[in-house]
Protein backbone atom coordinates (compact mmCIF):
# COMPACT_ATOMS: atom_id res chain seq x y z
CA UNK A 1 0.00 0.00 0.00
CA UNK A 2 1.40 3.76 -0.87
CA UNK A 3 1.82 5.91 1.88
CA UNK A 4 0.39 8.47 3.14
CA UNK A 5 1.42 11.74 2.38
CA UNK A 6 0.85 15.41 1.91
CA UNK A 7 1.07 17.69 -1.38
CA UNK A 8 1.08 21.11 -0.70
CA UNK A 9 2.36 21.29 2.82
CA UNK A 10 2.29 25.33 2.71
CA UNK A 11 -1.28 25.39 2.11
CA UNK A 12 -2.32 22.74 4.53
CA UNK A 13 -0.25 24.45 6.91
CA UNK A 14 -2.30 27.89 6.26
CA UNK A 15 -5.99 25.68 6.72
CA UNK A 16 -4.19 23.98 10.12
CA UNK A 17 -3.01 27.53 11.58
CA UNK A 18 -5.97 28.58 11.11
CA UNK A 19 -7.83 25.99 12.94
CA UNK A 20 -5.15 26.46 15.79
CA UNK A 21 -6.30 30.37 15.93
CA UNK A 22 -9.90 29.21 16.06
CA UNK A 23 -9.13 27.02 18.71
CA UNK A 24 -6.72 29.46 21.05
CA UNK A 25 -10.25 32.17 20.96
CA UNK A 26 -12.16 29.64 21.73
CA UNK A 27 -10.58 28.85 25.16
CA UNK A 28 -10.05 32.11 25.74
CA UNK A 29 -13.15 33.34 26.99
CA UNK A 30 -16.23 30.97 29.30
CA UNK A 31 -18.72 32.35 27.32
CA UNK A 32 -17.40 30.40 24.02
CA UNK A 33 -19.06 27.40 25.30
CA UNK A 34 -21.96 25.90 27.19
CA UNK A 35 -21.76 25.72 31.59
CA UNK A 36 -23.70 23.05 33.19
CA UNK A 37 -26.78 23.78 35.42
CA UNK A 38 -25.74 22.25 38.61
CA UNK A 39 -28.69 21.86 40.61
CA UNK A 40 -26.88 23.42 43.66
CA UNK A 41 -24.11 25.98 44.08
CA UNK A 42 -22.47 23.78 47.12
CA UNK A 43 -21.27 20.64 44.87
CA UNK A 44 -17.60 20.08 46.11
CA UNK A 45 -15.29 20.35 42.40
CA UNK A 46 -14.70 16.15 42.70
CA UNK A 47 -18.81 16.26 42.29
CA UNK A 48 -18.79 18.80 39.69
CA UNK A 49 -15.98 16.51 37.48
CA UNK A 50 -18.26 13.93 38.29
CA UNK A 51 -21.17 15.63 36.85
CA UNK A 52 -19.48 16.52 33.84
CA UNK A 53 -18.26 13.01 32.96
CA UNK A 54 -22.01 11.65 33.26
CA UNK A 55 -23.48 14.33 31.53
CA UNK A 56 -21.00 13.94 28.16
CA UNK A 57 -22.37 9.82 28.44
CA UNK A 58 -25.58 11.54 27.39
CA UNK A 59 -24.25 13.63 24.81
CA UNK A 60 -25.07 11.78 21.11
CA UNK A 61 -27.44 13.33 18.28
CA UNK A 62 -29.31 15.85 20.59
CA UNK A 63 -29.19 19.54 21.10
CA UNK A 64 -25.88 19.29 23.28
CA UNK A 65 -27.58 23.03 24.91
CA UNK A 66 -30.97 20.64 26.54
CA UNK A 67 -27.95 18.27 27.68
CA UNK A 68 -26.04 20.68 30.08
CA UNK A 69 -28.84 22.85 31.37
CA UNK A 70 -31.61 19.79 32.17
CA UNK A 71 -29.71 16.45 31.83
CA UNK A 72 -26.95 18.36 34.07
CA UNK A 73 -29.50 19.54 36.18
CA UNK A 74 -30.85 15.83 37.10
CA UNK A 75 -27.08 13.98 36.85
CA UNK A 76 -25.83 16.60 39.55
CA UNK A 77 -28.51 15.89 42.03
CA UNK A 78 -27.80 12.57 41.09
CA UNK A 79 -23.58 12.81 42.48
CA UNK A 80 -25.15 14.57 45.13
CA UNK A 81 -27.29 11.66 46.50
CA UNK A 82 -24.38 9.03 45.36
CA UNK A 83 -21.21 11.38 47.11
CA UNK A 84 -23.40 12.26 50.38
CA UNK A 85 -25.00 8.32 51.51
CA UNK A 86 -22.03 6.59 51.08
CA UNK A 87 -23.52 3.70 53.49
CA UNK A 88 -26.61 3.43 50.87
CA UNK A 89 -25.87 0.82 48.04
CA UNK A 90 -25.29 2.49 44.13
CA UNK A 91 -28.02 0.43 43.02
CA UNK A 92 -30.75 2.09 45.62
CA UNK A 93 -29.65 5.67 45.03
CA UNK A 94 -29.81 5.10 40.86
CA UNK A 95 -32.79 3.21 41.18
CA UNK A 96 -34.37 6.29 43.12
CA UNK A 97 -33.48 8.41 39.56
CA UNK A 98 -34.67 6.02 36.91
CA UNK A 99 -38.17 6.33 35.96
CA UNK A 100 -39.44 3.08 34.49
CA UNK A 101 -42.66 3.59 32.84
CA UNK A 102 -43.20 2.74 28.60
CA UNK A 103 -39.71 4.46 28.29
CA UNK A 104 -36.45 5.15 30.72
CA UNK A 105 -35.63 8.33 31.49
CA UNK A 106 -33.52 9.70 34.51
CA UNK A 107 -35.62 12.17 37.01
CA UNK A 108 -34.97 14.27 40.33
CA UNK A 109 -36.91 16.96 42.57
CA UNK A 110 -36.89 20.71 41.57
CA UNK A 111 -37.91 22.67 44.75
CA UNK A 112 -35.96 25.66 43.78
CA UNK A 113 -37.36 27.68 40.53
CA UNK A 114 -34.63 27.28 38.12
CA UNK A 115 -34.38 29.88 35.00
CA UNK A 116 -32.39 27.65 33.02
CA UNK A 117 -35.10 24.96 33.30
CA UNK A 118 -37.87 27.35 32.68
CA UNK A 119 -36.65 27.76 29.21
CA UNK A 120 -37.84 24.38 29.01
CA UNK A 121 -41.37 24.48 30.54
CA UNK A 122 -39.85 22.41 33.16
CA UNK A 123 -41.43 24.25 36.45
CA UNK A 124 -42.60 21.80 37.99
CA UNK A 125 -41.72 19.91 41.08
CA UNK A 126 -39.57 17.25 39.43
CA UNK A 127 -37.53 17.06 36.37
CA UNK A 128 -37.24 14.69 34.09
CA UNK A 129 -34.54 13.91 31.18
CA UNK A 130 -33.85 11.09 28.49
CA UNK A 131 -31.03 11.10 26.51
CA UNK A 132 -31.61 9.68 23.19
CA UNK A 133 -29.82 6.63 23.48
CA UNK A 134 -31.24 5.34 26.42
CA UNK A 135 -31.23 3.10 28.23
CA UNK A 136 -28.10 2.57 27.30
CA UNK A 137 -26.00 5.74 28.77
CA UNK A 138 -28.10 4.96 31.90
CA UNK A 139 -26.41 1.17 32.38
CA UNK A 140 -22.92 3.46 31.34
CA UNK A 141 -23.65 5.84 34.27
CA UNK A 142 -24.47 2.96 36.62
CA UNK A 143 -21.43 1.19 35.96
CA UNK A 144 -19.57 4.28 36.45
CA UNK A 145 -20.74 4.77 39.74
CA UNK A 146 -20.28 1.37 40.79
CA UNK A 147 -16.56 1.38 39.53
CA UNK A 148 -15.97 4.56 41.48
CA UNK A 149 -17.58 3.22 44.38
CA UNK A 150 -15.58 -0.05 44.56
CA UNK A 151 -12.13 1.23 43.72
CA UNK A 152 -12.19 5.32 44.45
CA UNK A 153 -14.67 6.06 47.23
CA UNK A 154 -17.14 7.03 45.16
CA UNK A 155 -14.37 10.05 43.71
CA UNK A 156 -13.98 10.25 40.08
CA UNK A 157 -10.84 12.45 40.52
CA UNK A 158 -9.39 9.53 43.34
CA UNK A 159 -9.58 7.33 40.16
CA UNK A 160 -7.85 9.98 37.87
CA UNK A 161 -5.35 10.29 40.93
CA UNK A 162 -4.63 6.59 40.76
CA UNK A 163 -3.66 6.82 37.00
CA UNK A 164 -1.91 10.00 37.16
CA UNK A 165 -0.38 10.50 40.09
CA UNK A 166 3.26 9.40 39.43
CA UNK A 167 3.16 9.50 35.80
CA UNK A 168 5.71 12.52 34.99
CA UNK A 169 5.52 12.47 31.19
CA UNK A 170 2.29 14.45 30.70
CA UNK A 171 1.81 12.86 26.86
CA UNK A 172 1.71 9.19 28.53
CA UNK A 173 -0.58 10.57 31.58
CA UNK A 174 -3.22 11.58 29.05
CA UNK A 175 -3.02 7.96 26.96
CA UNK A 176 -3.13 6.39 30.32
CA UNK A 177 -6.28 8.38 31.75
CA UNK A 178 -8.03 7.96 27.98
CA UNK A 179 -7.72 4.45 28.69
CA UNK A 180 -8.84 3.98 31.70
CA UNK A 181 -12.09 5.85 31.64
CA UNK A 182 -12.74 4.55 28.25
CA UNK A 183 -12.39 0.84 30.08
CA UNK A 184 -14.36 2.14 33.49
CA UNK A 185 -17.75 3.44 30.99
CA UNK A 186 -17.32 3.01 27.09
CA UNK A 187 -15.68 -0.06 26.88
CA UNK A 188 -19.07 -2.04 27.40
CA UNK A 189 -20.90 0.23 24.91
CA UNK A 190 -23.94 -0.90 22.72
CA UNK A 191 -27.67 -0.74 22.19
CA UNK A 192 -29.98 -1.71 24.87
CA UNK A 193 -32.93 -2.90 24.34
CA UNK A 194 -36.10 -1.74 27.21
CA UNK A 195 -37.01 -5.19 27.65
CA UNK A 196 -33.68 -6.13 28.67
CA UNK A 197 -32.57 -2.88 31.04
CA UNK A 198 -32.86 -4.72 34.57
CA UNK A 199 -30.77 -7.80 32.87
CA UNK A 200 -28.09 -5.68 31.73
CA UNK A 201 -27.90 -4.01 35.08
CA UNK A 202 -27.43 -7.29 36.83
CA UNK A 203 -24.79 -7.84 34.59
CA UNK A 204 -22.93 -4.68 35.04
CA UNK A 205 -23.33 -5.44 38.49
CA UNK A 206 -21.31 -8.53 38.46
CA UNK A 207 -18.41 -6.86 35.80
CA UNK A 208 -18.02 -3.76 38.06
CA UNK A 209 -16.63 -6.42 41.17
CA UNK A 210 -14.60 -7.81 37.75
CA UNK A 211 -12.88 -4.48 36.87
CA UNK A 212 -9.12 -3.74 37.24
CA UNK A 213 -7.05 -1.77 35.27
CA UNK A 214 -3.49 -2.33 34.75
CA UNK A 215 -1.82 0.77 34.11
CA UNK A 216 -1.04 -0.05 30.53
CA UNK A 217 -2.46 1.88 27.51
CA UNK A 218 -3.94 2.03 24.25
CA UNK A 219 -2.36 3.34 20.97
CA UNK A 220 -5.16 3.54 19.23
CA UNK A 221 -8.96 5.55 20.95
CA UNK A 222 -10.53 6.94 17.63
CA UNK A 223 -14.16 7.50 17.46
CA UNK A 224 -14.19 8.01 21.20
CA UNK A 225 -15.85 11.81 20.86
CA UNK A 226 -17.53 11.75 24.22
CA UNK A 227 -13.99 10.73 26.16
CA UNK A 228 -11.77 13.40 23.75
CA UNK A 229 -14.27 15.88 24.64
CA UNK A 230 -14.43 15.18 28.41
CA UNK A 231 -10.39 14.91 28.84
CA UNK A 232 -9.95 18.20 26.55
CA UNK A 233 -12.54 20.39 28.92
CA UNK A 234 -10.20 19.04 32.01
CA UNK A 235 -6.77 20.05 30.53
CA UNK A 236 -7.89 23.15 28.53
CA UNK A 237 -11.28 25.00 29.63
CA UNK A 238 -10.99 27.56 32.05
CA UNK A 239 -13.50 26.59 34.01
CA UNK A 240 -13.45 22.95 33.98
CA UNK A 241 -9.40 22.70 34.22
CA UNK A 242 -9.61 24.68 37.74
CA UNK A 243 -12.43 22.33 38.60
CA UNK A 244 -10.48 19.41 37.66
CA UNK A 245 -6.85 21.01 39.43
CA UNK A 246 -9.29 21.72 42.55
CA UNK A 247 -10.55 17.85 42.24
CA UNK A 248 -7.30 16.70 42.54
CA UNK A 249 -6.02 18.59 45.42
CA UNK A 250 -9.22 17.37 47.26
CA UNK A 251 -7.99 13.86 47.20
CA UNK A 252 -4.14 14.74 48.28
CA UNK A 253 -2.52 15.14 45.13
CA UNK A 254 0.30 17.50 46.38
CA UNK A 255 1.34 18.93 42.78
CA UNK A 256 -2.38 19.04 41.26
CA UNK A 257 -1.24 22.93 39.81
CA UNK A 258 0.94 21.14 37.65
CA UNK A 259 -2.37 20.15 35.49
CA UNK A 260 -3.20 23.61 35.44
CA UNK A 261 -3.65 24.96 31.73
CA UNK A 262 -1.21 27.69 31.80
CA UNK A 263 1.57 24.82 32.60
CA UNK A 264 4.13 24.95 29.78
CA UNK A 265 4.68 21.25 30.13
CA UNK A 266 1.07 20.40 30.03
CA UNK A 267 0.62 22.68 27.01
CA UNK A 268 3.21 20.88 24.91
CA UNK A 269 1.47 17.41 25.60
CA UNK A 270 -2.09 18.23 24.11
CA UNK A 271 -0.78 17.04 20.97
CA UNK A 272 -1.74 13.49 23.05
CA UNK A 273 -5.14 14.57 23.10
CA UNK A 274 -7.32 13.02 19.91
CA UNK A 275 -10.39 14.76 17.62
CA UNK A 276 -13.55 13.82 18.57
CA UNK A 277 -15.58 12.81 15.77
CA UNK A 278 -18.37 13.97 15.00
CA UNK A 279 -20.97 14.51 11.61
CA UNK A 280 -19.54 18.10 11.60
CA UNK A 281 -15.91 17.05 11.38
CA UNK A 282 -16.71 13.85 9.23
CA UNK A 283 -18.51 16.02 6.80
CA UNK A 284 -17.92 15.33 2.94
CA UNK A 285 -17.98 19.51 2.51
CA UNK A 286 -15.38 20.01 4.97
CA UNK A 287 -13.39 17.15 4.52
CA UNK A 288 -13.61 17.63 0.36
CA UNK A 289 -12.94 20.76 0.45
CA UNK A 290 -10.16 21.51 2.97
CA UNK A 291 -8.23 18.18 3.39
CA UNK A 292 -8.92 15.90 0.92
CA UNK A 293 -7.00 18.35 -2.03
CA UNK A 294 -4.02 18.68 -0.57
CA UNK A 295 -3.28 14.47 0.40
CA UNK A 296 -2.34 12.16 -1.72
CA UNK A 297 -3.07 8.12 -1.01
CA UNK A 298 -5.91 9.30 1.54
CA UNK A 299 -7.50 6.24 3.16
CA UNK A 300 -11.05 7.16 2.30
CA UNK A 301 -12.10 4.62 4.85
CA UNK A 302 -10.16 6.62 7.69
CA UNK A 303 -12.57 9.01 9.65
CA UNK A 304 -11.36 12.20 10.29
CA UNK A 305 -9.70 11.54 14.12
CA UNK A 306 -7.66 9.05 12.42
CA UNK A 307 -7.20 11.22 9.22
CA UNK A 308 -6.11 14.18 11.49
CA UNK A 309 -3.63 12.22 13.54
CA UNK A 310 -1.91 11.22 10.67
CA UNK A 311 -1.42 14.52 9.16
CA UNK A 312 -0.23 15.68 12.74
CA UNK A 313 2.30 12.76 12.27
CA UNK A 314 3.32 13.74 8.38
CA UNK A 315 3.51 17.45 9.39
CA UNK A 316 5.61 17.04 12.29
CA UNK A 317 8.31 15.13 10.52
CA UNK A 318 10.60 17.17 10.01
CA UNK A 319 9.87 19.87 12.11
CA UNK A 320 7.13 21.06 14.97
CA UNK A 321 3.45 21.06 13.65
CA UNK A 322 1.63 24.26 14.05
CA UNK A 323 -1.53 22.48 15.43
CA UNK A 324 -2.43 19.05 17.34
CA UNK A 325 -5.37 16.93 16.26
CA UNK A 326 -7.91 18.14 19.05
CA UNK A 327 -7.85 21.86 17.63
CA UNK A 328 -9.75 20.95 14.41
CA UNK A 329 -12.65 20.19 16.75
CA UNK A 330 -13.50 24.37 16.17
CA UNK A 331 -15.14 22.27 13.28
CA UNK A 332 -18.21 21.55 15.51
CA UNK A 333 -19.22 25.00 15.47
CA UNK A 334 -17.63 26.13 12.20
CA UNK A 335 -19.03 23.58 9.88
CA UNK A 336 -22.36 24.21 10.83
CA UNK A 337 -22.23 28.03 10.44
CA UNK A 338 -20.46 28.08 7.69
CA UNK A 339 -20.39 25.16 5.45
CA UNK A 340 -23.70 23.86 6.23
CA UNK A 341 -24.79 27.31 4.81
CA UNK A 342 -22.45 28.34 2.37
CA UNK A 343 -20.99 31.17 3.84
CA UNK A 344 -18.52 31.17 1.37
CA UNK A 345 -18.20 34.84 0.26
CA UNK A 346 -17.62 35.63 4.04
CA UNK A 347 -15.23 32.54 5.01
CA UNK A 348 -11.95 32.32 5.66
CA UNK A 349 -11.34 29.55 3.69
CA UNK A 350 -13.60 30.99 0.73
CA UNK A 351 -13.42 34.10 -0.67
CA UNK A 352 -11.95 35.82 2.52
CA UNK A 353 -12.75 38.22 5.47
CA UNK A 354 -11.32 41.42 3.69
CA UNK A 355 -15.15 42.56 3.27
CA UNK A 356 -15.71 42.02 7.02
CA UNK A 357 -12.54 42.11 9.33
CA UNK A 358 -12.38 45.80 11.04
CA UNK A 359 -9.19 45.60 12.84
CA UNK A 360 -10.44 48.18 15.75
CA UNK A 361 -9.07 47.10 19.44
CA UNK A 362 -11.33 46.80 21.99
CA UNK A 363 -14.34 45.56 19.65
CA UNK A 364 -15.86 41.82 18.93
CA UNK A 365 -13.95 40.24 16.14
CA UNK A 366 -16.37 39.65 13.19
CA UNK A 367 -14.16 37.17 11.78
CA UNK A 368 -14.19 34.51 14.89
CA UNK A 369 -18.09 35.69 15.86
CA UNK A 370 -19.27 34.57 12.53
CA UNK A 371 -17.12 31.67 12.12
CA UNK A 372 -17.79 29.98 14.94
CA UNK A 373 -19.84 32.08 17.33
CA UNK A 374 -17.27 33.29 19.50
CA UNK A 375 -17.23 35.63 21.03
CA UNK A 376 -13.02 37.54 21.08
CA UNK A 377 -12.07 41.33 21.60
CA UNK A 378 -10.32 42.25 18.33
CA UNK A 379 -6.51 42.58 18.74
CA UNK A 380 -5.27 43.81 15.74
CA UNK A 381 -1.35 44.22 16.41
CA UNK A 382 -1.21 40.19 17.22
CA UNK A 383 -4.23 39.27 15.45
CA UNK A 384 -3.23 36.15 12.12
CA UNK A 385 -6.49 36.87 10.50
CA UNK A 386 -6.11 40.07 9.25
CA UNK A 387 -3.70 38.99 6.74
CA UNK A 388 -6.27 36.80 4.70
CA UNK A 389 -3.78 33.91 4.46
CA UNK A 390 -5.93 31.11 4.08
CA UNK A 391 -8.34 32.71 1.48
CA UNK A 392 -9.50 30.28 -1.69
CA UNK A 393 -8.12 27.48 0.58
CA UNK A 394 -10.68 25.23 -0.47
CA UNK A 395 -11.35 23.35 -3.13
CA UNK A 396 -15.48 23.45 -2.52
CA UNK A 397 -15.23 27.22 -2.84
CA UNK A 398 -12.87 27.21 -5.74
CA UNK A 399 -15.25 24.90 -7.45
CA UNK A 400 -18.37 27.74 -7.02
CA UNK A 401 -16.89 30.09 -8.52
Amino acid sequence: MKSFGITNRDRLEIILRTFSQLDEIRWARSSNYNLINYCRRDLTADEKLLTHWLSYIMDRQMPFQRIWDVGGYVISHLVRAFTATPEESVLKIFNKYVRKERAIALECPCSVPNDRLARYGVDGRSVQFASRYMPEDAVLIYRTLGILDRISQRSLAGFMRRIIEHEDDYAKAIRKLASALNAMTYSVAGAVPISGFSARIKLEMTKITEFQFDGTYQQELFGRKRLWCCLRDYVKSPEFNDVFTAALAETGVKNSKKWHRSNAGLKAALQALELPGDVWNNADVFRNGLFSPYLENERKSWDMPRTIRAIHKAMSEPRNAMFYPEQVDVSFDFVPRMCQRNMCDVCLFGKGIRETCHQQAGILCPVALYSCGYRYVCQPATCEFKHDRSRESCVSYNACV
